[in-house]
């Protein structure tokens, strides 16, 4: 900690009263001490104002009344009262994809996105902050009973800023109805609960967290119904940044409880990500911070209740930042401390394991080599028995052992004891023997035809 002003104010002023005292020293040795003094004087005043300053954070924090924006500002706000030598500076977007574009073009330095919104390498994860569940609401009339149903009917969604926007068209084109979702009108979220209360469309799909006000909001006591998003599994398949969730039984309304039950949905996090150049020292104290003060920042929203470190980067969908990579694994000991002996000793099974398998492996190549040798060695043969020959049932003998050993091979290929590049080698040579043993039937055939024509 260094001196606030008050104490080098104190400390100048006792700096300054023994230099006048050193006026009674001989006149050489009084001007280089009171220099050495006023020098260490001003370095400490340098000093103090260089740790004094507050370094600004700018925050792409997401559309008005969001809750993305609502949580932001609560962080900034809590962390920002601390005085921790930074300063978070929240500003209201368009949504995640707009995020990105300002983080990638360094105009802010932390952003808030949805977990499914493709992000360059340039992007690199804070934490999390909560999960935001697929919402797809329906009027109790329109006859849409699932996704698959929206073709040919008019859907609110959301900005093509926000990575909503391209949630929907992602499930659309994964249940096949993206060419038939002409009506699908991108809207703010005012707009979409206005045009579905006066009839002007039939469904308003979201990616909000369950329970969200703005969707309690449109739904109140109206005939609408949230409908089932299905095949999760399979959603996370195309992307892995989804996962299989539920929309809890009365999120929305408790009685009659909308959902009626837990409602089947695919889930994303929400997450907090940073420029990959950002300082990693800077990043270290904001997650820090951030998990520090997080009862705080429960008090100005429930949504802080969430906030969870990254998973490791293998199962993460984006890497982490190393300062906050750093702040997760403060206190893991090194692999090698935690399993030195079993590490040692799974090293030593894996190098015997290794020069097992690659044995096992060169024995399996000599030997998948020597099949093919054999089956090219027949083919030699039948070529010089098809080129010797001119009998024409023995020809189509030929014929019908050219056949047989095709079906070998393939047979082969299929269990995988022959390679697809040597199938392609051996396809060629088969099909020349196959060729000249056609040219001899054909030859053959002509010289018969020819002497019975000669003997009638």
């Amino acid at each position: 900690m260094f001196p606030n002003s008050d104490l080098i104010r104190l400390y100048c002023s006792q700096l300054l009263f023994q230099g006048l005292k050193l006026q009674l020293i001989a006149p050489r040795l009084r001007i280089i001490l009171i220099a050495t003094i006023w020098f260490i004087a001003l370095a400490a005043l340098v000093l103090w104002l260089g740790t004094s300053r507050v370094q600004r954070v700018a925050i792409a924090g997401g559309p008005a009344d969001s809750e993305t924006l609502v949580l932001t500002e609560a962080i900034a706000s809590v962390l920002n009262e601390k005085n921790l030598g930074f300063r978070l500076i929240v500003f209201e977007t368009g949504g995640s994809r707009q995020n990105l574009q300002l983080l990638e073009k360094g105009r802010v330095d932390l952003a808030e996105i949805q977990g499914d919104t493709p992000a360059s390498d340039v992007i690199m994860g804070v934490t999390t902050l909560y999960q935001d569940g697929y919402h797809l609401i329906a009027r109790g009339d329109s006859g849409v009973n699932s996704f698959a149903d929206l073709a040919g009917h008019r859907v609110a969604i959301p900005s093509a800023s926000s990575g909503q926007f391209n949630s929907f068209w992602f499930l659309a084109n994964h249940f096949g109805v993206a060419d038939e979702l002409p009506r699908a009108l991108p809207m703010s979220e005012d707009a979409a609960n206005f045009a579905m209360e006066l009839g002007q469309v039939e469904a308003v799909f979201r990616v909000r967290a369950p329970g969200n006000d703005a969707i309690r909001e449109l739904i109140g006591d109206r005939n609408l119904q949230l409908i089932s998003i299905e095949q999760a599994e399979a959603l996370a398949l195309k992307q892995p940044a989804i996962a299989a969730g539920v929309i809890p039984r009365g999120s929305y309304r408790g009685s009659p409880a909308l959902p009626e039950k837990n409602l089947d949905t695919a889930v994303v996090d929400r997450l907090l990500v940073a420029r990959a150049d950002l300082d990693e020292a800077l990043v270290y104290r904001i997650t820090r911070a951030i998990y520090e003060n997080r009862s705080e920042i429960l008090d100005k929203t429930l949504l802080a209740g969430f906030i969870g470190p990254l998973p490791d980067d293998s199962d993460s969908v984006i890497t982490a930042h190393p300062g906050a990579r750093s702040y997760f694994d403060r206190e893991k000991p090194g692999i090698m401390q935690r399993n030195a002996r079993l590490v040692s000793a799974v090293l030593y099974m894996l190098a015997i394991v290794f020069s097992a398998l690659l044995a096992l492996r060169t024995h399996w190549v000599r030997s998948r080599r020597m099949r093919m040798h054999d089956f090219n060695r027949r083919l030699m043969e039948l070529a010089a028995l098809a080129r010797s020959d001119s009998n024409v049932d023995d020809l189509h003998k030929h014929k019908h052992e050219l056949m047989d050993i095709l079906e070998e091979v393939i047979g082969d290929l299929e269990r995988e004891r022959v390679s697809q590049d040597e199938f392609e080698h051996f396809s060629f040579t088969w099909q020349a023997v196959d060729a000249l043993v056609r040219d001899r039937l054909l030859l053959a055939s002509g010289i018969v035809t020819g002497s019975r024509e000669e003997q009638s």
